[in-house]
């Protein structure tokens, strides 16, 4: 069963608000207490009983077997949607840039490098001078609980590599402010000490918005470097369109 973050969001609330009571509920006092309406829990409540997460019993009571949690690449796929339309936002044309999922953790990596989330490759020429412009751009990308300092030294890993390197986090900035100020001190502290930008993705479950907070510092290309790594971490359909640039 594939389901969509969204589902998955409310399949936490679900498990949290069971969790709460610490026994069970039914399917009409979950509605109530999520605003939700029998359809849209039906979707979460199906994946959660799947999952073996919840157990249905008669009456429509649900009771929590076990605790879930979003795991970090069920955002990819937000991440990468937010992003992309960042990118055009910024002047680029969808033919002057590509982003793929490069994480892939069930495959092996040649070489020295480790894999970032996520890698966008973007190439640009102008009317009235020569040369052109390229960027490897890396998102190390967390989940609404680990939006930390950790992420900003992830993301400062694949920096030498990289042209650009961003930490990603799909957070609201009003809400994470207010919830963790002191982190998110920091974490702009250690962006702007380091040249890493920051990106957070707004609304992430429903319709994802990318917010640019910090732009990351452009790195001068390392071309021996900069091809190895893409050589070592982006798919056959990336190093296809790169070549299209050549």
């Amino acid at each position: 069963m594939i389901v969509s973050l969204e589902t998955m969001y409310l399949l936490d609330q679900v498990v949290k608000n069971i969790g709460a009571i610490g026994s069970s509920l039914t399917r009409t006092k979950l509605s109530r207490l999520l605003d939700k309406d029998h359809k849209e829990l039906h979707g979460a409540l199906e994946y959660g009983c799947e999952k073996k997460i919840l157990e249905w019993q008669e009456g429509n009571w649900y009771v929590l077997k076990k605790n879930f949690v979003i795991a970090e690449d069920a955002f990819y796929g937000a991440a990468e949607s937010g992003l992309k339309k960042l990118w055009q936002g910024e002047y680029f044309h969808e033919n002057e840039f590509y982003i793929e999922n490069t994480s892939r953790k069930d495959s092996k990596i040649v070489g020295r490098w480790t894999r970032p989330d996520l890698t966008l490759i973007s190439h640009k020429k102008f009317p009235w001078t020569i040369g052109r412009e390229f960027d490897v751009v890396t998102f190390e990308v967390k989940r609404p609980d680990s939006c930390n300092v950790l992420a900003v030294f992830e993301a400062l890993s694949h920096a030498s590599a990289a042209t650009k390197a961003y930490a990603v986090f799909p957070v609201d900035h009003a809400s994470w402010r207010k919830e963790n100020p002191a982190q998110e001190a920091r974490v702009l502290d250690e962006c702007s000490r380091h040249g890493i930008g920051l990106i957070l993705i707004e609304d992430v479950y429903v319709a994802p918005r990318a917010v640019h907070l910090i732009k990351a510092q452009k790195r001068e290309i390392d071309h021996e470097r900069c091809s190895e790594f893409i050589g070592a971490v982006m798919s056959d359909a990336g190093k296809s369109r790169l070549s299209e640039w050549k």
